[in-house]
């Protein structure tokens, strides 16, 4: 690999989204955003729902992520992201669907919380997990289109 770029693979729960050699990759982590460069002190945060960007042959590709941890060490990057959407590819319509479907299964899993224990958790859970991930591409793909 050149001294120039760090191999990047992106992982979500269903696909490798990328695995290529890049310039420059970006995110929000815990601590703040951050960009890595080839070279880079190895350190392992979380990452927030939000933006991670890479540039490769000097264009940025932008992802819409729902969370989960990257991995820097000096020749590569690695990230473990619940999930991982292109913002040229997120259906803006398909994603208000998802929130909307989502926000009503929370108000449901809410509404039965004096009746029941551990599947009331994980619906919950579930629920709260499809809203981050759907108003996370909403709004990143809405910025991008300017809608």
């Amino acid at each position: 690999m050149s001294d120039r770029r760090i191999q990047l693979r992106i992982v979500t729960p269903d696909k490798t989204v990328v695995d290529m050699p890049v310039e420059a990759v970006g995110a929000m982590g815990s601590e703040g955003a951050f960009t890595a460069l080839p070279g880079h002190l190895p350190f392992l945060t979380d990452l927030q729902p939000g933006l991670l960007w890479y540039r490769t042959e000097g264009h940025n590709r932008d992802l819409a992520v729902s969370g989960g941890f990257i991995e820097i060490l000096p020749d590569k990057a690695v990230v473990l992201a619940d999930s991982a959407d292109y913002l040229d590819e997120i259906d803006v319509e398909r994603a208000e669907r998802a929130l909307k479907r989502a926000q009503e299964r929370l108000a449901a899993a809410k509404a039965e919380a004096d009746d029941a224990e551990a599947g009331l958790k994980t619906d919950i859970s579930r629920a709260t997990a499809s809203i981050n991930r759907a108003t996370t591409r909403i709004k990143l793909a809405t910025r991008r289109i300017g809608r």
